[in-house]
């Protein structure tokens, strides 16, 4: 399974508005959840907030992963936020994150959650690719991106 494989324009939002690791999450979930009413959002929000606290999914460059497995969910799911601005997010450069990518599975679904999140960080570690996603206006110009 890939990114492609999970990619939703619907689960686009540019910009977000949070400007805190926590506000950028409940907004990425609540992203998720308003598209997917039979989701449980205290349940999915629970779970990622649980795996960040085991230590912070920003990675470099302005990339962060937050994901969970939960029982909540049916299938792996995907939501792509890019901030205006850097938010704080404890990255491992210690610089601020700018493109967000929520990923929630199912607890019995761990291969494909992994390779999901194998596919985001490829998908993102080339830096001309992260400066068309900054210049990225509409949730059309990011799937042209990941399309292309």
């Amino acid at each position: 399974m890939t990114l492609m494989d999970v990619l939703d324009k619907n689960l686009i939002k540019i910009p977000l508005a949070g400007e805190t690791k926590s506000e950028i999450i409940e907004e990425l979930v609540d992203v998720l959840v308003s598209h997917r009413a039979q989701l449980n959002r205290e349940e999915i929000l629970s779970a990622v907030l649980a795996r960040e606290a085991l230590g912070s999914t920003g990675l470099s460059d302005g990339v962060a992963i937050p994901h969970a497995k939960t029982t909540a969910i049916s299938s792996v799911s995907l939501v792509i936020g890019i901030a205006g601005k850097p938010v704080d997010f404890d990255a491992q450069d210690g610089k601020g994150s700018q493109f967000f990518f929520l990923v929630v599975a199912p607890e019995n679904e761990a291969s494909a959650h992994i390779e999901v999140l194998a596919s985001i960080a490829r998908a993102t570690s080339s830096a001309p690719f992260r400066r068309l996603l900054s210049a990225a206006r509409t949730t059309e110009e990011v799937m042209e991106l990941f399309i292309d």
